[in-house]
């Protein structure tokens, strides 16, 4: 089997824009840091809400992620776990929202391998609807082409 040097080319830039899609699918991908990210932030917003309402004074989330959210992911989801199912006695103010945050970010990351397959399927399209129009757009280039050229004798 012959290919020829326009195929071979269309080829050659298939691979290098599948790992163009590839990079750039797996620098976007869904990751649980950043559901976990997201979490921390939200419990901090709900934390920083009720003190701010029971302590008559501006709380920021930002100062309640620097004083509450220290070590890692896993310490302080499982903090944020303990607030909601058994708090202290000062953190039966806020234990309550952030038992709803907790439950909220639970079903998010329940669906982040679904998620993440959809992701990567969407990846998949793309790489292959450039290609079918990469080849396409060839394809229906070289069959204008070909209806110029004089007929052969």
């Amino acid at each position: 089997m012959r290919i020829s040097g326009w195929f071979r080319i269309g080829v050659v830039l298939s691979v290098l824009y599948g790992a163009l899609v590839i990079f750039v699918a797996f620098d976007g991908r869904p990751r649980l840091e950043y559901k976990e990210s997201t979490w921390f932030s939200e419990a901090a917003d709900a934390i920083a809400e009720v003190l701010a309402k029971t302590e008559a004074q501006e709380v920021r989330s930002a100062q309640v992620k620097k004083v509450l959210l220290k070590g890692t992911n896993a310490e302080n989801v499982a903090w944020l776990e303990k607030v909601a199912t058994s708090p202290s006695e000062n953190q039966k103010k806020f234990s309550a929202q952030v038992a709803k945050v907790n439950e909220r970010h639970r079903v998010f990351i329940s669906a982040l391998p679904s998620e993440q397959r959809v992701h990567w399927l969407l990846a998949l399209a793309w790489w292959a609807g450039g290609v079918l129009l990469l080849f396409g757009t060839g394809w229906s280039i070289g069959w204008v082409y070909r209806g110029f050229r004089p007929p052969a004798v």
